[in-house]
């Protein structure tokens, strides 16, 4: 199962999901949809009217980039090689329709290569002249948004809110800051503890340092690992960072009481989203990350 930004799917409910919007999108066109029984041919359904050719893939789970470009590469090349294995089977499904456009349906495209790899394996197609398909054969991609206003269509009638596709949230980089962090955190970290002594405030400050310097290297290895979660995880944390900027001037919190508050609520919001699917030692790296950051660029800051 994986989480993309319009739910969570195997590649069973993707391709049962896929089918209602293809019904929904296409069926003005004729759209049949074709059972994996006997036999899969290489297509999941097709348009009698227009041409189109559906082939649905979910990932089995969440892949890092250059691994999901290849898992969706060689599924192109395997169904689009069986329009050639299976053309006299093709034939009698579609009758006297000629596949125009073959299209590849997938959450998400991560890779721009995949692009051009989809273009050649289209030149190899045309080259087959198989009487199936049309001579202008063209092969395309598509992500969950060209299906967004289907899939919404089918969670409001299940009662659930809609989806926006994926949004273009992202986390603002530490280093770009000017803020005088050191000065910052040695600050904040006496205040949370007053009246200990020295070393045990100076390995608090050298702990959030660290945090805080890894920000960054940290959320682009959650983003090259899985984009969906980062843009999740992104949405969550800018979202929450308003009600941190209100709490530190209506909060008679004392600071360490007032820094624990927003790790409880901000482990809350993450673990307990229904779109994003984190554990919650991996929210636990995130919140200690984020909680640094505005520790040492003041979002997070105290009445003194």
């Amino acid at each position: 199962m994986i989480t993309t930004p319009i739910g969570k799917f195997t590649g069973i409910t993707w391709e049962a999901q896929c089918q209602l919007a293809f019904k929904l999108k296409h069926g003005a066109d004729g759209y049949q949809h074709i059972p994996a029984s006997p036999g899969d041919f290489g297509i999941e359904g097709y348009t009698k009217h227009t041409g189109y050719a559906f082939q649905c893939y979910c990932p089995e789970r969440q892949y890092h980039q250059d691994e999901l470009y290849e898992k969706q590469r060689d599924k192109i090349n395997d169904d689009l090689n069986k329009l050639r294995d299976y053309s006299v089977q093709l034939q009698k499904i579609l009758g006297g329709t000629k596949i125009k456009n073959w299209c590849f349906v997938t959450p998400e495209i991560n890779r721009n290569k995949l692009h051009s790899y989809s273009q050649t394996k289209q030149t190899e197609v045309r080259a087959w002249n198989l009487s199936h398909l049309d001579e202008n054969f063209t092969v395309l991609l598509h992500d969950h948004e060209f299906y967004i206003q289907e899939f919404n269509l089918l969670r409001t009638s299940e009662g659930l809110p809609p989806c926006l596709g994926s949004p273009n949230e992202s986390l603002p980089k530490v280093n770009a800051t000017p803020e005088p962090f050191d000065e910052n955190l040695v600050r904040k970290c006496r205040l949370r503890m007053p009246g200990r002594n020295e070393k045990h405030i100076d390995g608090l400050v050298t702990l959030t340092k660290n945090w805080f310097l890894d920000h960054d290297t940290y959320f682009q290895s959650l983003y090259d690992r899985s984009p969906p979660t980062y843009v999740h995880v992104a949405r969550i944390v800018n979202a929450f960072e308003q009600d941190v900027q209100e709490w530190r001037f209506t909060s008679d919190a004392t600071p360490e009481q007032l820094t624990e508050l927003v790790k409880t609520r901000l482990m809350d919001y993450l673990v307990t989203d229904r779109n994003l699917n984190i554990d919650k030692s991996t929210a636990n790296e995130v919140v200690r990350r984020t909680i640094s950051r505005w520790l040492a660029i003041c979002e997070l800051d105290f009445n003194e």
